[in-house]
């Protein structure tokens, strides 16, 4: 149990590394630090954002009725 802690720890410090990098990146971009650049990423965002949400809802829902009818 204790080795699943220290990888779970070490995806959080992974993923703000590349949450950091991304955003320096973007940084360096001047269409994307411009007012119509950050509109279409955040938008970008949002869609993906709710991709992933009704996914992960769906899949969620597929395993609770497995469980109820398994």
């Amino acid at each position: 149990m204790k080795t699943i802690i220290w990888m779970e720890m070490l995806l959080i410090g992974a993923s703000i590394l590349i949450f950091r990098s991304v955003w320096t990146f973007l940084d360096s971009i001047a269409w994307a630090s411009g007012r119509v650049g950050l509109a279409v990423l955040l938008l970008v965002g949002i869609l993906a954002a709710v991709l992933a949400l009704r996914s992960i809802e769906a899949l969620s829902e597929k395993k609770g009725d497995r469980a109820k009818h398994g």
